[in-house]
């Protein structure tokens, strides 16, 4: 049987991308998230999916809201992502951020690359995680950037930069 930190170290060789996954909470104030768990599901309706695991404050945030925002991270968002990857009760440091609003009202992280505002049409839970499909609703896109990537448990930078 694989244990979780054989499973942990072979994820680890996967480069992934960095996001931010955002929402509002019960008194309508922005939450969020960072989740490398991820990606495109389908074209036609375009749909989304993100995993959440049960230990977080947002697995019921998400499932009470309806609603999500992705948010993708560009080089030089690593305090960001760092930040958003604790627990709200852990999360201090001077780290510079701003939220505006969606269309749907969800909070955008400005400055992030790629922003898509999502309404859940379905999950699944499977284990210590839930699988939220989103269709996406709205897509806001910055006209640079280079993505953030994760590998080997930390930020990389491919070009070495």
């Amino acid at each position: 049987m694989v244990t979780k930190d054989e499973f942990r170290t072979a994820m680890a060789d996967f480069a992934t991308g960095v996001t931010i996954i955002t929402t509002n909470d019960d008194q309508g104030q922005p939450h969020a998230m960072t989740a490398n768990s991820f990606t495109s599901v389908c074209l036609e309706p375009p749909v989304v999916l993100v995993c959440v695991a049960h230990s977080t404050n947002t697995h019921q945030i998400l499932a009470d809201s309806g609603w999500f925002g992705v948010n993708i991270l560009r080089q030089g968002q690593e305090e960001v992502g760092a930040y958003f990857a604790r627990r709200p009760e852990d999360r201090t440091g001077g780290v510079d951020y701003s939220f505006s609003q969606g269309e749907d009202g969800l909070p955008i992280l400005d400055d992030s690359m790629v922003y898509m505002g999502c309404q859940i049409i379905g999950s699944h839970i499977y284990g210590d995680h839930t699988i939220y499909l989103g269709e996406v609703k709205e897509i806001r896109k910055a006209d640079v950037g280079t993505p953030l990537l994760f590998y080997k448990s930390r930020w990389y930078n491919p070009s070495g930069e």
